[in-house]
C-alpha cells in the first residue's frame, strides 16, 4: 500500500513538472574576465640631456571615467546615447585602475631613463612631472570601430599648470568575427593597444620638456 502510493505521488510530481515546463537543463552563462595589458616595447635609453636630470621621475594620477564606464561590466556603445551592459563579460579589476597601471607600465618600458611611479607615492617622491588623464569614450562603438577619447595633460612636480596637455581621439577597426559580431576578448586587446599609442604621445611629450620649468602658479588641477 506504501509503495503504491509513494509510486502515484511521484507519477502525479512528474506530471505536473512537464505540464508547466518549469525546469531546464541549460546552464547559466560562465562570466568572463578582461584585464588591459601593457604593449609597449622596451626603448633604448638614450644619453642624458645637457643639463636635464640624470633620473628623473614621473608619476601617473588616477585615470578619470565618467560614472557610465566606472562599472565592473565591459560597457559597448550601440547607438548614440544608448549603451549595452553584459553582465557575463566582466573586467578583472576596477577599469581606472586597469588604465592607470597599463598606462604606467608602457610609460614605464618607454622611458627607461626615468622612473615610472603610479599613484600613490611616497611623500619625499619630487617627480619631474605628474600625468593625468580624463578618458571620457573608452570601447567598441555603433560603426564597430573601438575608440579612447578624451584629454591629458603633463603636470609639474610641484603646482598645476599643466606644461602639456593635449586632446585624446585614437580608433581602431572596424572589428568583426565571421558572425558580423566582435568578441568581447578583441574589443580588449584594441584597448590595450590604443593605450599603448597614447603612452607614445605622453613618452614623446616627457622627453621634450625642457630641462628646467619655471614655477608654476595654481590652476586647474586636472587636464
Amino acid at each position: 500500500m506504501k509503495r503504491t502510493r509513494a509510486y502515484a505521488v511521484s507519477c502525479i510530481a512528474g506530471l505536473a513538472l512537464a505540464g508547466h515546463g518549469c525546469v531546464s537543463l541549460k546552464r547559466t552563462p560562465e562570466a568572463r574576465f578582461f584585464v588591459l595589458r601593457a604593449v609597449a616595447e622596451p626603448a633604448p635609453t638614450p644619453p642624458p640631456a645637457p643639463g636635464g636630470p640624470a633620473d628623473g621621475i614621473v608619476t601617473v594620477l588616477p585615470v578619470r571615467l565618467p560614472d557610465h564606464l566606472d562599472r565592473p561590466q565591459v560597457v559597448t556603445s550601440t547607438a548614440p546615447g544608448e549603451l549595452a551592459i553584459d553582465e557575463f563579460v566582466r573586467w578583472g579589476e576596477p577599469l581606472d585602475a586597469g588604465i592607470t597601471r597599463a598606462l604606467s607600465e608602457n610609460l614605464a618600458a618607454l622611458l627607461p631613463e626615468h622612473r615610472v611611479l603610479r599613484y600613490p607615492w611616497a611623500a619625499s617622491v619630487k617627480p619631474r612631472c605628474r600625468v593625468a588623464a580624463d578618458i571620457q569614450v573608452f570601447g567598441l562603438q555603433p560603426s564597430g570601430e573601438v575608440r579612447i577619447e578624451g584629454r591629458w595633460a603633463l603636470l609639474p612636480g610641484d603646482g598645476e599648470r599643466p606644461l602639456f596637455r593635449a586632446p585624446v581621439s585614437l580608433g581602431r577597426g572596424p572589428l568583426a568575427n565571421g558572425t558580423g559580431r566582435t568578441d568581447p576578448g578583441a574589443t580588449v586587446e584594441a584597448l590595450s593597444a590604443l593605450l599603448g599609442d597614447l603612452s607614445r604621445e605622453m613618452a614623446a611629450a616627457v622627453r621634450g620638456l625642457p630641462a628646467e620649468t619655471a614655477p608654476a602658479t595654481p590652476a586647474s588641477t586636472r587636464p
